[in-house]
């Protein structure tokens, strides 16, 4: 089986050669080559910290920033946000808007810490961008397996990714985005009342 794969890279590395020769397109090789690689990156996703590799390096390849992480690797609460940004990581989020996404936690006595945090900002997304990204949070659930989710982001984003479909058993609390309650100051009232549902439910947890 190795003898066969080395013969199958030989003509391919041999056709590309070809091509050049002939001043023809180059890029075969190289496509299969990033293909392959991908898939074995894919089917190598055992924990949190491997799809985080995955996704630091995809983000690198394409030159773009839309998927922020935390550092939590194992909590069973999962956040998810959709907050427009140019940070690089994820404390600089977390500091935004006068730090209001930890004021909120704080006021229910939670640090932001102790829970997987994802934040896709939804304005750099392109029609290209969906099904990678749709791919990438099945996985961060999949794995992760929460038993609370914290649904911070925009509606479009999480009808797209259909999320009830994954047959998975959690807490579900919808809370309005930050952004939103900036632009929308009535929203604080939704947001403390749905805070005040979710520190039950983490006092029972």
């Amino acid at each position: 089986m190795e003898q066969k794969n080395e013969n199958e890279h030989l003509v391919i590395k041999n056709y590309s050669n070809f091509l050049l020769d002939l001043g023809l397109n180059i890029f075969f090789s190289q496509e299969h080559d990033l293909k392959t690689q991908q898939g074995k990156i894919e089917k190598n996703l055992k924990c949190i910290q491997d799809i985080d590799r995955y996704v630091e390096e995809w983000q690198i390849k394409n030159d773009f920033q839309i998927i922020l992480r935390n550092n939590n690797k194992s909590s069973k609460i999962l956040l998810l946000l959709s907050e427009n940004n140019n940070f690089i990581n994820f404390d600089q989020l977390r500091k935004s808007h006068i730090g209001l996404l930890e004021k909120m936690f704080g006021s229910i006595e939670q640090n932001l810490d102790d829970f997987i945090v994802i934040n896709i900002d939804f304005m750099k997304i392109k029609e290209s961008h969906l099904p990678k990204i749709k791919e990438i949070l099945k996985l961060y659930f999949i794995i992760s397996k929460p038993k609370i989710f914290i649904d911070m982001c925009s509606d479009d984003l999480i009808n797209y990714f259909e999320l009830d479909k994954l047959s998975l058993k959690f807490d579900n609390f919808k809370i309005p985005a930050i952004s939103d309650i900036i632009k929308k100051q009535s929203l604080k009232r939704d947001a403390w009342l749905q805070l005040k549902l979710l520190k039950v439910s983490l006092n029972e947890f």
